[in-house]
């Protein structure tokens, strides 16, 4: 609201901007004549050196051989890497190994033997 009045006060009550009476009355008829006078100008259309449009494709081209590329040579390496992994878990333990292991559970109280009795039998 103050700004208003502030606006009002500084304006003086006229108008900044006006235009001649009738203008927009007339407008598209004088704009028509004109058109029609000077007629009108087609856009000037600039084409591309064929050079450069050729260079575009090319460079799309590569992108998209580098993107392939790299695709394939990521998803070559995963498979060889899961390929590895599933070869190297298969770790087969000895019995004595397992006997030890046995032995240090039972030390540190993570197994008794019921435990050990009810895997024996669920075993066979």
């Amino acid at each position: 609201m103050k700004e208003e009045e502030l606006i009002r006060k500084h304006d003086s009550g006229r108008r900044a901007f006006t235009t001649p009476d009738g203008y927009f009355e007339n407008f598209t008829t004088q704009l028509m004549e004109r058109i029609e006078r000077e007629g009108v100008q087609p856009e000037k259309v600039v084409r591309l050196n064929p050079f450069k449009r050729a260079m575009r494709y090319a460079a799309a081209a590569v992108v998209a051989g580098v993107c392939i590329g790299a695709g394939t040579y990521l998803y070559i390496q995963k498979t060889t890497t899961d390929q590895q992994v599933a070869e190297t878990s298969e770790i087969v333990f000895s019995e004595e190994t397992m006997d030890e292991a046995l032995d240090y559970a039972m030390q540190c109280g993570l197994v008794d033997n019921n435990q050990i009795a009810f895997y024996l039998t669920e075993a066979y």
